[in-house]
């Protein structure tokens, strides 16, 4: 798998997509709103096309995409007592209130 990752990279990659992106900060914002499921349509249309042509988003969106998931794989749902969310709730209201 390394030989086809490293001879895609050597082939295409290098030839048809930008090693850089010169927005990148940018580019990262973008990636975190979209996998917050808080982006637009037009939002994520314009980043996936972005995806195609710039191999340094490509690889940040699928790292981090791997991360969310592997996170998301390790936490447990607990129940919590409805006691305490009573509690909770009343500490929650009296902060608002004050």
């Amino acid at each position: 798998m390394a030989v086809l990752t490293n001879w895609i990279k050597k082939n295409i990659v290098s030839k048809y997509m930008m090693k850089s992106c010169p927005e990148e900060e940018k580019c990262l914002h973008m990636l975190e709103v979209i996998l917050d499921d808080e982006s637009s349509e037009a939002e994520r249309e314009k980043y996936y096309t972005h995806l195609d042509q710039c191999w340094k988003c490509f690889q940040n969106y699928h790292i981090e995409k791997e991360i969310r998931e592997l996170i998301k794989s390790k936490i447990e749902s607990k129940q919590v007592p409805e006691d305490l969310l009573m509690k909770i709730q009343t500490e929650i209201d009296k902060i608002g209130s004050a």
